[in-house]
Formats: structure tokens, sequence, C-alpha cells
């Protein structure tokens, strides 16, 4: 458990997607990746195991990221 992380107002998707890309090479930790998530406008995400999928969505509820997951 963290902190409450404050989620930028506007999403702004290459900043987003940049800190995830880093996650995802292993360059940040948990806890970092979410601090730049929040930083491009990501509110939530949520995994659908039944479907193997992973949905990112910002402040409005729009999806920002829908990703296949293994």
């Amino acid at each position: 458990m963290h902190e409450v992380l404050p989620v930028a107002e506007t999403s702004q998707r290459e900043t987003f997607l940049e800190h995830l890309r880093r996650h995802e090479r292993r360059e940040t930790t948990y806890l970092e990746m979410s601090r730049g998530l929040a930083q491009g406008g990501i509110e939530k995400w949520t995994v659908d195991t039944g479907q193997m999928i992973m949905t990112f969505y910002d402040k409005a509820g729009s999806e920002m990221l829908v990703e296949q997951i293994s």
C-alpha cells in the first residue's frame, strides 16, 4: 500500500506510454511506474483474466490503452 497519487487532469498519452514501457523493461519499481502513470493522467487500470487483457483509463474514464497480456 502507498500514498494516494495525484493524477494529472489531462491525459498525456506519450508520458503514460513512456513510463509503462520503462516498467516493462524493468527499469522502474511498481511505485515508480504508478507515479509515472498518474503523471500521464492514468487513474486506474484493470486486468481481465478471461480475455487476458489489461486496460488503462484516464480520469474521464476513457480507455487510453488496451493490450494483450500473457
